[in-house]
C-alpha cells in the first residue's frame, strides 16, 4: 500500500476545509496508509476512522524566526521520511514553504489549493510560498474550472500537473429530500467562521431592509467572539427581522433541512462546501457575483447579485420568497446539478491522482 501524508495546522475547526479533509482520508483509508500532521494535539472536530494516523509535529522554538522554520521544515522532513511517504499533500500553498521546504526524494508534492488565487492575500511571504508551490508540486488539486485557468495562466503550469476535483457532498447521499417542502420552513441559512470573509455583514444589511416577520435568518459555525461582532453589528442597525447566530456544530445536515434559501455573500471564496451540499437538499442560493467558484457551480439555481449591492442582494431574497413558483423551479435545478458533485466522482478523481 502506498503512503499518504496530509499537512494541516488543526482538525479542530469546523470549516469545510477540516470537513472534506476528514471525508476524503476516511475514504482514502481503505486502500492506502494514510497520515495527518498537524501543528496541535486537539481532537478533530469531524469523525476521523480509527485507521488514519494523525501526528503531531513538535519543533524547537527560537527567537531568530529563520532557525524555528528551518527546524519545522526537517521535522516535517523526518516524519516523511520515517514513513517512506509516498505523497505528501498540502492543503495550502501559502504555507508551502513553512511546512514543505524540504521533502525526501521519494515523496512527491501534491498541493490541494483551498483559496481562490485571485481573492488571495498579496503577503509576499505567501506569494513566494505559492510560485514555490508551482514549480515544486507534483500535482495541483484544484477545486474550480476558474482556478485552472488562473494557476495556468499566472505560473505556466502544464495541463498535466493540474487535476480539477469539486469538493464533494459530505452529507449522507443516500437521503431522499425530494418530498420534502423547504419553502415552508421560512428560513434562510447562511453558513461560516467570519464575519468579513463571508460577508456576513453584508447579509444582516440586506436581510435588515426586508419586511417579511414570519421568515427568519440563521447563521451559523461563528466563534463565541465573532458572534458577539455580529450581534453588535445587528443591534447598531437596529435590525427587526428574526436573526439567528449560531455556533459551530459537526452535524450540518439538519441546519440544511431547517432552511428553506442559502445566501452566500463572500468577499472571499474558492469553491465552497455549503454551497454544493444546501444544493443537494434543494437549497436555492443567493450569490454576490464576485467570486468566480461559486458562480461556476450554479447552474440556474440560484440568484445572482451584482457584488455590494445591498439593495439588489435584498430584492433577490424578497423575489425568491414571494415567488413559490421561483423556488421550485430552482430548488429542483439544485438537486439536478449537485449530481456532480457525489462522493464516488471525488473519490475515483484522487484515486486516479494517488496512481
Amino acid at each position: 500500500m502506498k503512503n499518504i501524508t496530509f499537512f494541516i495546522n488543526t482538525l479542530s475547526a469546523a470549516g469545510g476545509t477540516q470537513r472534506v479533509l476528514t471525508s476524503l482520508v476516511n475514504l482514502l483509508v481503505e486502500k492506502y496508509n494514510v497520515t495527518i500532521l498537524i501543528l496541535d494535539d486537539k481532537q478533530s472536530f469531524f469523525k476521523i476512522k480509527p485507521e488514519v494516523q494523525v501526528k503531531k509535529v513538535v519543533s524547537t522554538k527560537s527567537s531568530i524566526k529563520l532557525f524555528s522554520l528551518i527546524d519545522f521544515n526537517k521535522q516535517v522532513f523526518n516524519e516523511l521520511k520515517n514513513s517512506s511517504c509516498d505523497y505528501y499533500i498540502s492543503l495550502d500553498s501559502n504555507s508551502v514553504l513553512m511546512q514543505s521546504l524540504f521533502i525526501p526524494r521519494k515523496t512527491k508534492l501534491i498541493i490541494w489549493e483551498h483559496f481562490s488565487l485571485s481573492k488571495n492575500f498579496n503577503n509576499i511571504i505567501f506569494k513566494m510560498s505559492r510560485y514555490y508551490a508551482s514549480k515544486r508540486a507534483h500535482k495541483l488539486v484544484l477545486l474550480s474550472q476558474q482556478e485552472v485557468v488562473d494557476w495556468s495562466k499566472i505560473y505556466n503550469i502544464p495541463t498535466k500537473n493540474i487535476a480539477l476535483i469539486y469538493n464533494p457532498i459530505t452529507i449522507d447521499e443516500k437521503l431522499n429530500f425530494l418530498d420534502i417542502d423547504f419553502y415552508g420552513n421560512k428560513k434562510i441559512l447562511a453558513i461560516g467562521n467570519n464575519i468579513h470573509v463571508k460577508g456576513f455583514d453584508y447579509l444582516v444589511r440586506a436581510w435588515g431592509l426586508l419586511d417579511r416577520n414570519d421568515w427568519k435568518l440563521e447563521i451559523v459555525g461563528l466563534s463565541d467572539v465573532e458572534q458577539v461582532k455580529l450581534k453588535d453589528i445587528i443591534n447598531q442597525l437596529d435590525i427587526k427581522n428574526e436573526i439567528i447566530v449560531t455556533g459551530r456544530i459537526s452535524d450540518i445536515k439538519n441546519k440544511y433541512l431547517e432552511a428553506s434559501i442559502y445566501c452566500l455573500c463572500s468577499r472571499m471564496e474558492a469553491t465552497p462546501l455549503v454551497l454544493i451540499e444546501s444544493q443537494y437538499i434543494g437549497l436555492p442560493a443567493v450569490v454576490f457575483d464576485n467570486c468566480e467558484g461559486p458562480l461556476e457551480l450554479l447552474n440556474n439555481s440560484g440568484l445572482i447579485v451584482e457584488f455590494n449591492n445591498i439593495n439588489k442582494y435584498a430584492n433577490s431574497l424578497s423575489k425568491l420568497i414571494k415567488s413559490r413558483d421561483l423556488y421550485i423551479e430552482l430548488s429542483n435545478n439544485a438537486r439536478t446539478n449537485s449530481q456532480r458533485f457525489n462522493k464516488d466522482t471525488f473519490f475515483n478523481k484522487w484515486c486516479a491522482v494517488l496512481n
